[in-house]
This record gives C-alpha cells, structure tokens and sequence, in this order.
C-alpha cells in the first residue's frame, strides 16, 4: 500500500510540474528564454511573422530568444566556434 501511495503522490508532483513549465512558456513568463542551437547561416528568428533576429555567422549560430520584464521580447545569435556538419562539407 505504501508504495502505491508513493507512486501516485510522484506521478501527481511530476504532472504539476510539467504543467507548470508548460504553462510558463506558454504565458511568457518575464526572465523566460528559449535557446536553438545549430542555427543555420542566414535564419531568420521570427516573431508573428517579424524578424527578429538573423544567423550572419558562415558557420552557423546558436540563437537566445527571451521575454523581457517590460513584456518585449529581444533575440540575439551568436556564432558557432565550429561549422555545422552536413551533406557537402
């Protein structure tokens, strides 16, 4: 019987809390930032359909996007030290 509470009591903590990150991302929640990592030369980084950042690194970027207190949002990329490998290269 006890390990069936606890196993429910971990499955209730661990859906509350996935929840409450999903919820948080989704309200866009001051502080909270997104990271897309292998960024391709020349990406743009879109906001409703608003430029709001660009890969200009040749090898690529690794882009942070993030909600600012004032409820704006600001991208900024930075290039990758190495380029990224595909097909070609």
């Amino acid at each position: 019987m006890r390990r069936y509470r606890l196993s429910i009591c971990l499955a209730v903590v661990g859906l509350a809390m996935s929840l409450g990150y999903s919820t948080s991302q989704a309200q866009g929640l001051p502080g909270a930032c997104a990271v897309g990592l292998n960024i391709h030369p020349g990406a743009w980084i879109l906001l409703h359909r608003h430029p709001i950042a660009r890969c200009t690194s040749n090898g690529g970027c690794k882009c942070v996007s993030c909600y600012n207190f004032n409820g704006s949002v600001s991208a900024v990329c930075y290039p990758l030290v190495a380029p990224i490998p595909g097909p070609g290269r």
